[in-house]
């Protein structure tokens, strides 16, 4: 089936698509979009219809609105949500169908995505949030790296003036622009680097090092270590950057009986740890809940399965709060599970370590 020049599909990248599946691939999820199909609904509505908490559905709706298969408009109290029609008339065929190449040049998606992140980060012309991620850091650098002249040399004082202009911790930024190669510092100097040019090694010379032959310089003791120092200085670096940009998974996780079906909920901003502090605890047998020691005493570790239910979809952009996302995966899950005691392990609603 060919689609329509006015079907919406076509203003459906990718992601989009992919958002629109992932969304409806979530049981909550469709019984809230069943109950929409009748008339719209806000959130409480829903609640009491679905049997579900406020907390929950809106996190469901939010998820839809971010797919873009709702709308949303306020009334005098509420949140009224309803379903985009011309969405969810789109047959599977239509939105399986892959945009080719030639429905729109590469460059203009490139710009629209550059001004999405602009609009994001920029608040009239004036940098609100320094992004984490390293692309979107670039391109908001670029927007500082506009304001200089190429072959002109700056004062550290005039940097700083035209940096501030922008965003006001202008030591931040000098320092981004030089370690991603945007600039040249020579003492008190500053440059732009041209592009297709390499960054000039900044060095003082004494006398006696004008006078040396080439020879002499090659065969200067420790030369050869202090440029394996440099490069080494260099990896680490870039493996510290590296580090710094890669979000730490936040989520719920669960240890769950296999024998009497009692799982111990829990939920973390870091889940590196948790499951391994868990088990080491139980193994040796100082696990702080002690129904869930004594279990595993009686039925040993074969018993018990140690998994991740569902982690933090991290975003990039003003405003995210991990821990609010968090909280309400917290709720979603207790209602899901209800791990308190004597049903499970937990002996308070409270989960997160």
């Amino acid at each position: 089936m060919a689609i329509e020049p006015d079907s919406p599909a076509r203003a459906l990248g990718v992601e989009a698509r992919v958002g629109v599946l992932k969304a409806l691939a979530d049981a909550s999820r469709l019984q809230v979009v069943s109950a929409l199909l009748g008339r719209p609904h806000c959130a409480e509505e829903l609640a009491e219809r679905l049997g579900r908490s406020a907390s929950t559905v809106s996190f469901h709706l939010r998820k839809l609105d971010e797919a873009g298969l709702v709308t949303k408009r306020k009334t005098q109290y509420y949140q009224v949500y309803a379903l985009r029609d011309d969405l969810l008339r789109l047959t599977l065929k239509e939105l399986v169908a892959l945009p080719s190449a030639s429905d729109g040049p590469a460059q203009r998606r490139a710009e629209r995505s550059k001004n999405q992140v602009l609009r994001a980060y920029f608040r009239g012309g004036v940098l609100v949030q320094m992004p984490k991620q390293w692309r979107k850091r670039r391109l908001v650098l670029e927007q500082f790296v506009g304001r200089f002249e190429a072959g002109r040399c700056y004062r550290e004082q005039e940097v700083n003036e035209i940096i501030h202009a922008l965003y006001p911790d202008h030591c931040t930024i000098r320092r981004m622009l030089i370690d991603e190669g945007y600039m040249a510092r020579d003492g008190q100097i500053y440059r732009l680097i041209e592009a297709g040019t390499t960054t000039p090694e900044v060095e003082t010379r004494t006398p006696e090092a004008e006078t040396r032959t080439p020879e002499a310089e090659t065969m200067t003791p420790g030369a050869g270590a202090r440029k394996a120092g440099v490069s080494e200085m260099e990896t680490r670096k870039e493996l510290k950057r590296q580090y710094l940009e890669t979000p730490k998974q936040a989520g719920i996780f669960q240890i769950k009986n296999k024998v009497n079906g009692k799982v111990l909920l829990g939920s973390s901003t870091n889940l590196h740890g948790p499951l391994n502090k868990h088990r080491f605890m139980l193994s040796n047998g100082m696990h702080m809940n002690r129904e869930l020691q004594g279990d595993w005493k009686q039925h040993g570790p074969d018993a018990f399965t140690f998994e991740v239910l569902e982690v933090v979809r991290q975003k990039d952009e003003p405003g995210f709060s991990v821990s609010d996302e968090l909280t309400l995966l917290e709720q979603i899950w207790l209602e899901k599970l209800s791990p308190m005691a004597p049903h499970g392990y937990n002996t308070e609603p409270r989960i997160r370590e």
